[in-house]
């Protein structure tokens, strides 16, 4: 392993550094740590130097570097699956983005799979930059996202309504029963109608089949009071597969496991 030095010109930066322990530092906070350590050097020769000696990781994000603390014992990452978009929301905290779909469920606590790739949730129109390395899906959500270590994640009602509203886009169907329940069981009925109005019909036919399969019979009763009397034929799962058919939503089901 290589040792990680510090020359005395940069020790008083990496102190301050030591001392703030950010996960992201942009070309901004260098700058502020400069003028305020040591204000005679400049930020771009520092930035190449603390890169080289391994105290700052490059991204794909331009102008933005992960710090390796000292107590790493070495140039690592944290292993951050979200170190990009953290990046992201340093430059721009006004994008309209989100961790989403089972990425939200497992960040809300609520699935013990973690996903293998991160899933992020976008307003329609806007383009994600490159260098999030996160698979992307256009939603537009209406409940404001929770902090969740620092990041805006989608609500449970929010993950709900997007799961029916984008079923292709939700990763982990074949383990709905460890996740869903317990995602039910935390949502706001309010959160969910805010959410759920003015959604497709078919949208609506699979929030409520998603809420009933759940036990959530109050937010299905509700959800039916929001569809009209006669249902169109609405899937959940490839239009081929067609394993369980529920009447009162008119869903195919070639998604969840068996209960």
């Amino acid at each position: 392993m290589k040792i990680r030095t510090i020359p005395s010109s940069l020790a008083p930066i990496v102190e301050e550094l030591e001392l703030r322990q950010p996960s992201i530092v942009t070309r901004s906070l260098l700058n502020e740590i400069i003028a305020l350590a040591q204000p005679r050097l400049t930020v771009d020769p520092v930035t190449e130097r603390l890169v080289r000696l391994g105290w700052l990781l490059p991204l794909r994000s331009r102008n933005a570097w992960e710090f390796a603390p000292g107590s790493r014992a070495g140039a690592f990452g944290a292993g951050d699956p979200w170190i990009e978009l953290r990046a992201l929301l340093e430059h721009h905290p006004e994008s309209p983005v989100a961790v989403a779909f089972e990425s939200a469920v497992w960040e809300l606590g609520h699935s013990s799979h973690q996903p293998q790739s991160a899933v992020i949730a976008h307003r329609p129109g806007w383009r994600p930059p490159k260098a999030l390395d996160a698979r992307a899906v256009g939603f537009d959500w209406r409940v404001a996202p929770r902090s969740v270590r620092g990041l805006p994640v989608l609500t449970e009602a929010s993950t709900l309504v997007a799961a029916a509203v984008r079923p292709s886009a939700q990763g982990n169907w074949a383990n709905g029963d460890d996740w869903l329940p317990g995602t039910f069981r935390a949502a706001r009925v309010d959160d969910v109608i805010t959410e759920a109005r003015g959604r497709s019909v078919t949208a609506l036919a699979r929030l409520g089949y998603l809420a009933e399969w759940a036990d959530r019979n109050d937010i299905a009763a509700e959800i039916e009071k929001m569809l009209p009397s006669r249902l169109p034929v609405t899937f959940l799962g490839p239009r081929d597969s067609r394993k369980r058919w529920n009447q009162r939503w008119r869903v195919y089901d070639a998604n969840l496991p068996a209960r």
